[in-house]
């Protein structure tokens, strides 16, 4: 479904690595937190949508003390399992017409239009197609950074950005609990493109809230995706990508959209 992709990106990362993003602070506001009862600090994005309230059942944990959610106000979340006769292989364009979805609320483009664009022989994109699919919709507001970390994720977050990373998913532990939100919730344990888009600090640890692709119409019986606002574990998460491509493509809100 996905691909290992160093050799062909490792100019155009060390390029990219180098550029800068903005300075822009996220606004911080107090909170009630549902399940203790007891004001706690959270994070909010910059356009003051916090994303969902924390839920026990969901398997995080009880006690929240740290909240990020990057959303918006429309969704902008795509199935892969219906991008068209290359759905097997459209991870990466699907996460990053999610990404222009998030950064252009007007844009229309499609999965397949991407897949068109850089085919790639029908199989796995390049981390390079994601960064040129940014540049051919002049895309200004992003970079590629070296060394994924919980700190670097975290930081870019409470910025009100967002990452797409391409991840070796056999180091997200699967999830067997059908309605649990937490881990990977499919058999597939191959190289993958996510998109991460908050996070959560839930007894202590970290939890990186992400929207994944590989959903193939699979819901929680309150109906809503299963790759939709999932959570992997920090450690988890960092491993999945250092020992598969160890960038990350941090996406900056802009004004010009």
């Amino acid at each position: 479904m996905k691909k290992n992709i160093i050799s062909r990106f490792i100019a155009t990362a060390l390029v990219f690595s180098t550029l800068v993003i903005g300075n822009t602070t996220a606004a911080q506001a107090k909170t009630l937190n549902p399940n203790t009862g007891k004001s706690n600090t959270t994070v909010s994005n910059l356009n003051g949508n916090n994303g969902q309230a924390l839920n026990t059942s969901w398997g995080l944990g009880s006690k929240q003390t740290e909240y990020v959610s990057n959303n918006k106000s429309y969704d902008w979340y795509i199935d892969q399992g219906h991008t068209g006769q290359d759905s097997n292989n459209n991870c990466g364009p699907t996460s990053t017409v999610m990404a222009l979805k998030w950064l252009k609320p007007n844009f229309i483009g499609t999965v397949e239009a991407a897949r068109n664009t850089y085919p790639e022989n029908d199989g796995w994109w390049y981390t390079n197609d994601v960064t040129n699919f940014l540049d051919l919709n002049n895309v200004k507001t992003y970079a590629v950074k070296q060394n994924v970390t919980e700190n670097l994720l975290k930081s870019e977050l409470k910025k009100g950005n967002i990452a797409i990373l391409c991840v070796k998913m056999s180091y997200i532990p699967y999830n067997k609990n059908s309605e649990q939100r937490v881990g990977r919730f499919y058999s597939y344990d191959g190289g993958h493109f996510i998109v991460v888009k908050g996070y959560r600090v839930v007894d202590g640890k970290t939890y990186f809230e992400v929207y994944d692709p590989n959903n193939w119409d699979e819901q929680y019986n309150d109906g809503q995706e299963k790759g939709k606002d999932r959570y992997y574990l920090s450690a988890n998460l960092v491993k999945a990508a250092s020992v598969w491509w160890n960038y990350s493509i941090v996406i900056q809100p802009s004004s010009n959209y």
